[in-house]
């Protein structure tokens, strides 16, 4: 009997948090509040520019290990024409719009710092840890879905994902891998 409560709280997790967006899904649009300006930014998924979707957060060692590299990657990509948004949609003290801006500022982010309130973002989107990475084409399409690189530590790098995605949209090629796994810390979700 235990094992079946086990096995149907397991369930309704799994339900809760939807299917991540596999490669080739129409991504959903969105409107949040920059940690930054307090301004609202929208996503609108077909508005012809290509988006990268990080959802991430101010605490988890992951999320911080890849805080470099994403402030690289988007100070080489966005003269490019790619548009980046980060996403937190931690549900915990050390998230909130305040912690956020401090944080943004301090690492002064070239991209704008969006709060997901209720987690519906990052549900919509099927995100699971910080960092999740979704690039979104011109159309609304995710074309790439996964980790940002495959080591948190430079050093160890043999996968760039997220460059090697973004330098195959950028030059008209083909992504060789547009899925990979993410990994980081869990999403601590809005109730």
């Amino acid at each position: 009997m235990r094992t079946l409560g086990v096995v149907a709280l397991m369930l309704v997790a799994a339900i809760a948090m939807g299917d991540e967006l596999a490669a080739g899904a129409k991504a959903p649009g969105f409107s949040l509040v920059n940690a930054v300006d307090g301004k609202t930014i929208e996503l609108k998924p077909d508005d012809g520019k290509l988006k990268v979707v990080v959802f991430t957060c101010n605490q988890c060692p992951y999320a911080k290990a890849f805080e470099p590299r994403l402030i690289e990657l988007a100070n080489r990509f966005t003269h490019k024409g790619a548009h980046f948004y980060l996403v937190n949609p931690n549900d915990i003290a050390e998230e909130s719009l305040a912690h956020m801006k401090a944080r943004a500022t301090d690492q002064q982010y070239p991209f704008p710092y969006l709060k997901d309130a209720d987690s519906s973002t990052a549900r919509a989107y099927g995100a699971r840890v910080t960092p999740h990475v979704f690039v979104v084409d011109g159309d609304g399409t995710v074309r790439y879905r996964g980790y940002v690189d495959d080591s948190a530590k430079p050093e160890e790098r043999q996968v760039e994902g997220l460059t090697s995605a973004l330098n195959a949209l950028l030059n008209g090629r083909t992504i060789a891998r547009t899925e990979t796994k993410a990994f980081g810390c869990t999403i601590k979700w809005k109730s």
